[in-house]
């Protein structure tokens, strides 16, 4: 279940590395959307990361990405980034890096 503190740190990594990215909260869902641009198309994609307040952190965020590329999408329209979760270590920031190594390999 997320807490506030864990959400300030959130919201502290996503302010400094990810300024462009804004953050937005529809309780129970919340998260950041921003846009990245694709190195290689030049193009740029608006990337939505989101979450559930009641299953994040011990879950990842889910990743909408438009328009989309590649072949990893559910069923929902988010992408799937099938790599180990730690609700310890990992968070939202370093999620739009696993974004930005995923459109450098499927080339975006």
């Amino acid at each position: 279940m997320l807490t506030i503190e864990r959400y300030r740190k959130e919201w502290e990594l996503m302010r400094n590395a990810f300024p462009e990215f804004t953050a937005y909260a529809i309780p129970p869902r919340f998260g950041w959307q921003g846009y990245l641009k694709g190195d290689r198309t030049g193009r740029h994609y608006e990337v939505v990361l989101e979450a559930d307040e009641s299953d994040y952190p011990g879950s990842r965020p889910s990743v909408f990405i438009n328009p989309r590329f590649g072949g990893n999408w559910l069923a929902n329209g988010a992408l799937c980034i099938a790599d180990y979760w730690d609700a310890g270590y990992h968070t939202f920031a370093n999620t739009v890096l696993r974004v930005i190594e995923y459109m450098e390999k499927n080339g975006a």
